[in-house]
């Protein structure tokens, strides 16, 4: 017999809508693709509108907003954590065939300034080396995966980490 105690499993698919209650409002990401390329992570577009509080809102509604960013995460930390909830699904998941990804590889990244090994991708695409980073690899979305306060991070500040020269 299980303990009244254990946390319940959260199932989450392709599809579901997470909500994220922050100081004075909330906003919401979606679950829209596994990639097998970085990690067989899950992949979430941020959504940029930020709610009221007690605000009312349709899961319809919300997939239709504009991306904030993309970014791959593990969605169960986040609700272990209680720094996310699932709250609704929807069938509308966007274009996922035309998400650019970058990141970089080097063997100490703390001790490179200047990295010449960048890559870039699409989801379940494989890595294509770029070298140095050009602008029109910067406005790709970094494609490490992020704990969950890192993807708080950015909602609220714009950037993963607090030195974010990337």
């Amino acid at each position: 017999m299980a303990s009244n105690n254990m946390a319940k499993r959260i199932y989450t698919k392709i599809g579901d809508v997470f909500c994220i209650t922050l100081d004075d409002y909330k906003c919401y990401f979606q679950y829209i693709a596994k990639d097998f390329t970085q990690l067989n992570s899950t992949v979430i577009r941020v959504f940029k509108k930020h709610y009221p509080i007690n605000d009312e809102v349709n899961m319809e509604d919300v997939v239709e907003d504009e991306v904030a960013f993309y970014a791959h995460t593990v969605i169960n930390g986040g609700i272990h954590s209680g720094a996310w909830e699932k709250v609704g699904s929807s069938k509308k998941i966007g274009d996922t065939q035309n998400i650019m990804f970058r990141s970089w590889s080097e063997m100490y990244p703390n001790l490179v300034k200047v990295s010449h090994n960048w890559y870039i991708w699409k989801i379940n695409t494989p890595f294509v080396h770029v070298g140095d980073m050009t602008p029109e690899y910067y406005k790709y979305n970094l494609g490490s995966v992020f704990p969950y306060p890192y993807i708080i991070r950015k909602i609220r500040t714009g950037k993963f980490a607090q030195h974010e020269l990337l």
